[in-house]
């Protein structure tokens, strides 16, 4: 009787480790890292203020985004500058904050100290929507924030980096 059970223990150790070694024969796979916004992002802003050219400098940590951006400044602002004060050749720039969710972010683009004599607010600044992105391209859609009013301005963007 004791013979018989242990060629039945042996008989299903053998078939549990042929089970196991028989299983799926793929070999492991590095895992496939993911795709943050870090980088220089160069592209273009299509909108009635914000319109050309443009480019961001992104770091993502976590789900967090700082940075900064910038773009020429319209003819707009440039013909209302202070008597003095010599905008040529300075860009529409400021701060980049905000936060990733898989291939889409919620980023706000807020403007250098000098803007605000033209825009009011020191708060002023452009919600974005990053409505996707992949390991070379961006496109989004953005708009005026409420500190702007009574200046209001939407557009897209898409970049490439």
């Amino acid at each position: 009787m004791l013979k018989h059970s242990s060629t039945r223990l042996v008989g299903v150790l053998c078939f549990a480790l042929l089970t196991t070694a028989c299983g799926d024969d793929s070999s492991p796979t590095a895992p496939t890292p993911a795709v943050t916004l870090t980088g220089t992002w160069a592209g273009t802003f299509a909108g009635n203020l914000v319109s050309g050219d443009g480019q961001m400098m992104l770091t993502q940590e976590g789900v967090n985004v700082t940075g900064e951006w910038s773009a020429p400044i319209p003819e707009l602002l440039l013909a209302q500058a202070p008597p003095g004060v010599d905008l040529a050749g300075v860009d529409l720039a400021g701060p980049v904050t905000g936060t990733v969710a898989g291939t889409t972010a919620t980023l706000s683009f807020g403007f250098l100290e000098v803007f605000s004599i033209f825009l009011g607010n020191p708060e002023c600044g452009l919600n974005v929507t990053v409505t996707s992105f992949d390991a070379t391209s961006l496109e989004g859609t953005y708009a005026t924030n409420d500190s702007c009013q009574p200046i209001v301005d939407q557009g897209t963007l898409a970049f490439t980096r």
